[in-house]
């Protein structure tokens, strides 16, 4: 028994320490060095590293004077290494929360002079020191920390410069309140701004000059990369389907199984991130001016080919899960009925392996076809003459021997693979060929063998089902793909000209451009009541169940008063709070008289600064990115440490260390963007320590002693810097966690909670649009006036806003770990199964909603659901309550009470009806059948979610439960 349980315990450790192997792997896998990254790297280090070195001229040091350090912050805010149009845009916006930041600060510097002169008696005590002053400067500094940390938490693109706004604002106003003239006022608010509009000036022209990278450059390298991801599921369903096809069934082989299924699951992910990367990339593709094949319209195509692509590649991984499902519940029988009493001339092991013969050749095409694309891509790069004719002939010469790519007869012979889509009839090999479908079905399980009670039946005819839809999703993707490859080849022929941006691409660049989308929303309400296309009055608006709309002017500006009321009530508001107070525990220092030496010459201005960059929302990832903050500034003052002394304290020596470890940094961020806010407080960290001791050394003692700045030895003023960045971080950790945390559970709970609430409306959408093809109303999708437009305008919308919200809960609940829980533990598990089982909602629906286009192609003038009179279709495959209960439990959970009592399980749809019919040869059947059989599993799953909100809330029951042995004790007593 011992030597059982040893062995039980080593092979977990093994299993632990392949864990841990495989981790550290892919961690270091993501280390790689590659031409772009390096060139990257080094934008972002010239900007700060050019202006520490600029520290060492006379001109530049005796002008900026102790404010020298500030710019080399900003070259390195700037992110001299984005793209051209990205650059652009960033450099726009920081200079506007820069400049409104400094006339906040010339506000701030006025109205204390003003409260300065009123609280004074005589002239001559108008230097002395005015608590009347510092309160009206301290009130600025508080308003404007509220905005910047509430403007970080509602708008998180703007995080950084709303950032940089308040690391100026803390730079500039505590020394307002001491001036005592307007004009010094002017010039000491005007210097700090300068200093940093020259920083950034440095930084984005470094950008623009140095390496400069396209954004149309980055958008086709995005679409060369969703090519490749394609490859790689097409390869990773190849293996799934390999492993299930297997006939012996054991523990590694289920496992096996399992990990064949979540390999083309990540693929997929990966595929979607990628194509998501791509949509936000082309936006500004579109903006820049360039040299190009291909214009602003085409662009934006391409990556509408891409999102065309996903539909089916979602497919395949929600078909290749639920095929293993069925395909263990036939295994979990010995086999049982796998022919389902079908005639012994009736080979369903041959007809499945000619199918998977057939699947492999369109997989095949595919990555071809995605090599293809990718050689018309690399043609479209318009790179160098010599590097465009040697990557060409390279590329030929490699796939010469296959089907010819990046020849112009590549595309009849990608479609004669895809036409050949048929296999020949088992009663006449190779005489005959049929329609896939109807050979398939004609050999179908037949009714009289199925019995109702058994789930063996069930689980043999989805597993026939499904390996239909395995082969029709398949030769989907391939005609989706030749969409794609049809579009580039036509624009590869086309002669390059000068691209100009369309005029509404350059509006985002323009501060407040998302105005405009709230217009445009109205507008496209509007377009609706012209439209007579009715999508309810609360999809573009909330309704207020405290307000009727208003409908006079004192009623309008009432409303406007009471938004403002509400922003207040918000999370984001109260997260600006804990902000001012985070600050103000620091800069209240700078307001008292007795300490404000003390804060001005040891510099606690830079605990604000790490305060603004390190303080989180949530206590979980605040306590993960505390430890790597502490852990990246100590690794920081080490290498300040080698970066001084190591070159004996010579400059020239000092400063090609630290360019180096500006690269180091530099590297890091662009490898692991997720962490910016710690590269970040690493650099700035170096650059207080390092460049202000070099400004210091330059000015020379006595003038740094004037400006009231304290002194110490290098080897004491870099640990003592440490301490107050610490300070600084160790802060904004306090003002997380209280007066109470917001934590990663109650961020978890409400998202996950919205995101059933979304997928509720997504489900509509979808079912709605089911509907309008049936009946045959759904019209023209390019048409505006159409339901169908307005119907697929409506899910994209919908589509995108939960995504935001299943990528956000993700993210949550990785840092649940980091999270201090007191009292019970948290149910990690039952959320964990939560997020999966509503991912997997979205995979059935987005497959629902691209198979139902089908529903409108099927041959003949009456498809085949008009002449049944049940009303099968419509009732098993448009289903009913889907969204009911996803409200209810969306509900129960964001509200934290109980289900309603007797909550019904939906019934799963019995497949037989399908079988029992006369099989037509039509493509509605077979839209029909796969979105049977997706309800059959989304069913299933919408049942175990219920269980699981169940355990979460309990159900509201009355019912009264006795025990009979309790009773009998009592009585007895």
């Amino acid at each position: 028994m011992s030597t059982s349980a040893s062995t039980t315990h080593d092979g977990e450790t093994t299993s632990a320490d392949s864990t841990r192997l495989v981790q550290l792997k892919r961690v270091l896998s993501q280390l790689t060095l590659d031409w772009e990254t390096a060139t990257m790297a080094f934008k972002a280090a010239i900007a700060p590293a050019v202006l520490v070195c600029m520290i060492e001229v006379d001109a530049y040091i005796n002008y900026f004077a102790t404010n020298a350090y500030l710019a080399a912050i900003m070259a390195a805010s700037a992110l001299p290494y984005l793209p051209q149009a990205k650059l652009i845009e960033h450099n726009l916006q920081l200079a506007f929360a820069t400049v409104v930041a400094y006339c906040w600060a010339l506000l701030a510097g006025w109205s204390a002079l003003q409260a300065r002169k009123h609280t004074t008696d005589s002239t001559g005590e108008l230097a002395a020191y005015n608590s009347s002053a510092e309160v009206v400067v301290a009130l600025f500094l508080i308003i404007i920390m509220w905005c910047v940390f509430t403007l970080k938490s509602a708008y998180p693109s703007w995080n950084l410069q709303s950032t940089l706004g308040g690391i100026y604002a803390v730079a500039a106003m505590p020394a307002v309140a001491q001036i005592t003239t307007l004009a010094q006022v002017i010039a000491s608010t005007t210097k700090v701004l300068e200093a940093f509009l020259a920083g950034q000036a440095v930084g984005f022209v470094t950008g623009l000059v140095i390496f400069p990278t396209s954004c149309r450059g980055v958008l086709k390298r995005d679409v060369m990369a969703v090519l490749d991801a394609l490859t790689a599921i097409m390869r990773a369903q190849g293996k799934c389907m390999v492993d299930l096809r297997s006939s012996k069934i054991s523990a590694e082989d289920k496992e096996e199984r399992s990990s064949s299924v979540r390999q083309l699951e990540e693929a997929q992910q990966q595929f979607i991130n990628l194509i998501v990367k791509s949509r936000k990339d082309v936006k500004y593709a579109d903006c820049e001016v360039s040299w190009d094949c291909l214009g602003g319209s085409d662009l934006e195509h391409i990556t509408l080919l891409l999102v065309d692509l996903i539909p089916p590649v979602s497919g395949l991984s929600s078909t290749a899960h639920m095929l293993q499902l069925a395909t263990e519940g036939c295994h979990s029988h010995n086999g049982a009925g796998v022919t389902n009493g079908c005639d012994a001339g009736k080979d369903w092991h041959d007809l499945e392996v000619i199918m998977h013969q057939h699947s492999l050749r369109i997989s095949e095409a595919i990555m071809d076809g995605a090599e293809h694309g990718k050689l018309r891509m690399g043609q479209l790069l318009g790179c160098s003459l010599f590097g465009r004719a040697c990557a060409k002939e390279t590329h030929e010469e490699h796939w010469g021997s296959s089907m010819g790519q990046g020849t112009a007869s590549f595309l009849s012979s990608y479609r004669g693979v895809l036409s050949s889509c048929s296999v020949p009839d088992q009663q006449n090999h190779g005489a005959k060929e049929e329609q896939l479908l109807y050979n398939y079905m004609r050999n179908r399980p037949q009714a009289a063998h199925l019995d109702h009670a058994a789930p063996e039946a069930h689980s043999n005819v989805l597993r026939y089902f499904l390996l239909l839809h395995f082969q029709t999703l398949l030769s989907s993707l391939g005609d989706e793909v030749f969409k794609l490859l049809v579009f580039l080849e036509e624009r590869n022929t086309k002669p390059k000209r000068l691209r100009f941006p369309r005029a509404g691409s350059l509006a985002r660049f323009i501060p407040w451009s998302k105005a405009m989308d709230l217009l445009r929303w109205c507008w496209q309400e509007s377009v609706d009541a012209e439209a007579d296309v009715r999508l309810g009055p609360a999809f573009y608006n909330q309704k207020d169940p405290d307000h009727l709309p208003p409908v006079n002017l004192v009623q309008s500006v009432g409303d406007g008063i009471r938004k403002i009321s509400s922003a207040l009530r918000t999370e984001h508001a109260a997260y600006g709070l804990r902000g001012v107070c985070a600050i103000m525990t620091i800069a209240i220092i700078s307001f008292l008289h007795a300490s404000q030496t003390f804060y001005f010459g040891h510099q606690f201005l830079w605990a604000m600064f790490a305060i603004l960059l390190s303080m989180g929302r949530t206590a979980g990832s605040s306590t993960f990115l505390l430890l790597c903050r502490i852990l990246g500034t100590i690794l920081s003052m080490i290498a300040c440490y080698l970066i001084w002394y190591i070159p004996d304290q010579k400059t020239p020596g000092i400063l090609a260390f630290l360019w180096l470890w500006f690269t180091v940094i530099g590297y890091l961020s662009i490898r692991f963007p997720g962490f910016s806010s710690i590269w970040f407080v690493a650099l700035i960290a170096a650059i207080v320590m390092i460049a202000s001791e070099l400004q210091d050394r330059q000015l020379g003692q006595e003038t740094v002693s004037k400006a009231g700045l304290v002194i110490y030895a290098p080897y004491i003023i870099f640990p003592y810097r440490l301490a107050v960045v610490s300070i600084g971080v160790f802060i904004g950790y306090f003002w997380t966690i209280i007066p109470f945390p917001l934590s990663e559970h109650y961020e978890l709970r409400q998202e996950v909670a919205k995101s059933m609430y979304m997928l509720a409306n997504f489900y509509m959408c979808i079912r709605q649009i089911i509907v309008v093809r049936i009946h045959g109303t759904a019209g023209n999708p390019s048409d505006k006036t159409s339901p169908s437009f307005h119907l697929q305008g409506a899910r994209r919308r919908v589509f995108r806003q939960y995504q935001t919200l299943v990528s956000s809960s993700k993210k949550n609940y990785q840092f649940l770990d980091w999270e201090f829980a007191l009292g019970g533990s948290f149910p990690k598990r039952v959320y964990g199964e939560i997020l999966l089982i509503i991912e997997r909602l979205g995979s059935y629906m987005t497959l629902t909603g691209y198979v139902s286009h089908s529903l409108n192609r099927s041959s003949g003038s009456s498809p085949w659901w008009t002449t049944d009179q049940t009303g099968t279709v419509e009732k098993f495959i448009a289903l009913d309550g889907i969204a009911t209960r996803l409200i209810i439990l969306h509900s129960a959970l964001v509200g934290s009470h109980a289900l309603p009592p007797e909550l019904r399980e939906f019934e799963i749809p019995d497949l037989r009806d399908f079988l029992s019919k006369e099989i037509p040869p039509e493509e509605g059947f077979a839209a029909a059948a796969l979105i049977r059989s997706v309800n059959w599993y989304m069913i299933r799953d919408l049942n175990r979610l219920t269980q699981l909100v169940g355990e979460l809330v309990g159900e509201l029951d009355f019912s009264i439960t006795v025990d009979p042995e309790t009773l009998e004790s009592s009585n007895a007593a």
